[in-house]
């Protein structure tokens, strides 16, 4: 009974007083990641980067829940690759790839939510291809 007033209650008040509910995190209007394109570095080397494929914006999620797309897939094998976390790489952003992508953020000593975002983005060594070495977004 208690539960029912209350949510009646703030019902009530919100749109009587015109006062905002409480906002949603930023992330929710931020597209998924739903496959990769290639980018270059300012030396021209190439390097893959995931992106959500509609627009090509590279500011976009993967979580858990998030399956079957190239962007799952590539960061499973960067992941695996290149920071040797033991996980499949079969685009089914499961229990395994949230574990090993929060032990990664902790390392790399950013914010470890197990949510690929921005921050993440920046933080990864991405691989070169025809080449070795590593390659940082922000370069």
């Amino acid at each position: 009974m208690t539960r029912l007033f209350t949510a009646a209650a703030l019902t009530m008040l919100v749109t009587t007083l015109g006062v905002a509910p409480l906002s949603t995190p930023a992330y929710a209007a931020t597209p998924t990641c739903t496959d990769v394109v290639r980018k270059y570095s300012a030396s021209g080397e190439r390097m893959f980067i995931p992106v959500y494929y509609s627009t090509l914006n590279d500011t976009c999620l993967m979580r858990r829940g998030n399956y079957d797309n190239n962007a799952v897939k590539y960061l499973q094998e960067v992941l695996r690759d290149i920071y040797h976390y033991d996980i499949a790489v079969d685009g089914d952003f499961g229990p395994a790839t949230e574990n090993a992508l929060i032990r990664l953020q902790r390392q790399l000593r950013i914010t470890a939510d197990g949510i690929y975002g921005p921050q993440t983005r920046d933080a990864i060594c991405w691989p070169v291809y025809y080449g070795s070495g590593c390659w940082w977004y922000d370069e």
